[in-house]
């Protein structure tokens, strides 16, 4: 993802009780929050990928934040995942690589059905503005196209239990509203990972103290060339402890192994709504990855990567 987004101010009475609290940061503008508690917001969770349009995040990394997102008046193909299996709460998505003959022309792209569509445009949103920050973002859109970002912020950009709120101020589409909840950044417990047949993955991380409405997004992709990759996706309760089953892993590595291996866990609140004709959501977001190693695999980009008597495929990036 590129782009980002967020917030616009709205009116006091329909964002409830406010405040505004002063900035202490270089620029002297003053960051707009609210006194509503973080279980006062309903969180409507993700856009189907097939209707998501668009997607906002405000992201504290670990030593950054950033607030970014656009939105577009289609659905990218490639973006809509097929679920494969599921065992509780993950599921293992396999990402489709539609083909079209003849190639598309320059501006289309080819759909899941291998016909040619109009690339998805952009879309112009106005001044989309975030409140509930530790500093206020409002951000016009930035050309080419109509994407949206900050990365000068203040970190972390939110704090615990403070309601964020999106708004955009309308212009090729009607304006919308989106909200989140601060809360404390993830520390995981458990930041290197062992893959291997039959054998579950044991995740630990310190939970959340507060009902935010937070959840925990765990990604894992251990086929980074493959033709039609397939990827671990699991959303756990925020408790502090989950597992990938044993189960995803062995289908997980019976579809493949090339490259070097990703993962990455996520603590975040998501919110959505209708935007246009289509599905927008907002992620607040902490985002920690995490050290991945495949038993029995070695990835490469040279041969001087690889134990003795192996060579290093560089196409598919892996030791053979």
């Amino acid at each position: 993802m590129t782009v980002l987004l967020l917030l616009a101010c709205i009116d006091a009475d329909a964002r409830g009780d406010s405040a505004v609290a002063p900035d202490t940061s270089d620029t002297g503008e003053e960051a707009v929050v609210t006194d509503d508690p973080p279980e006062s917001v309903v969180l409507e969770g993700l856009c189907p990928l097939d209707t998501r349009h668009g997607a906002f995040y405000v992201e504290a990394y670990d030593s950054y934040s950033a607030v970014y997102g656009e939105v577009s008046d289609g659905v990218v193909p490639n973006t809509v995942l097929t679920e494969v299996a599921v065992d509780g709460a993950c599921r293992l998505m396999r990402t489709e690589n539609p083909y079209c003959d003849p190639p598309c022309s320059a501006g289309e792209t080819c759909d899941l059905d291998s016909t040619c569509i109009a690339y998805p445009s952009t879309q112009d949103l106005g001044t989309v503005s975030v409140s509930g920050l530790v500093e206020a973002v409002a951000m016009e859109p930035v050309s080419p196209g109509f994407s949206y970002f900050d990365t000068s912020l203040p970190h972390p950009i939110y704090t615990d239990e403070q309601v964020i709120e999106l708004t955009t101020s309308g212009a090729t589409l009607d304006p919308f509203v989106l909200h989140g909840v601060g809360f404390d950044v993830l520390t995981l417990d458990t930041a290197s990972w062992t893959v291997a047949e039959h054998t579950s993955v044991p995740l630990a991380w310190a939970g959340a103290a507060k009902d935010t409405q937070t959840e925990v997004f765990v990604e894992l992709n251990i086929d980074q060339h493959g033709t039609s990759p397939l990827t671990v996706w699991c959303v756990f309760e925020d408790t502090g402890s989950a597992e990938i089953p044993a189960t995803v892993i062995d289908a997980l590595l019976d579809a493949g192994v090339t490259g070097y291996p990703s993962g990455r866990v996520t603590r975040r609140t998501v919110d959505s709504t209708t935007a246009g004709d289509g599905c927008v959501d907002l992620t607040v977001a902490s985002p920690v990855g995490a050290s991945i190693d495949v038993a029995g695999y070695t990835p490469c980009t040279s041969d001087l990567d690889c134990p003795p008597n192996q060579s290093c495929n560089l196409a598919l990036q892996v030791c053979e």
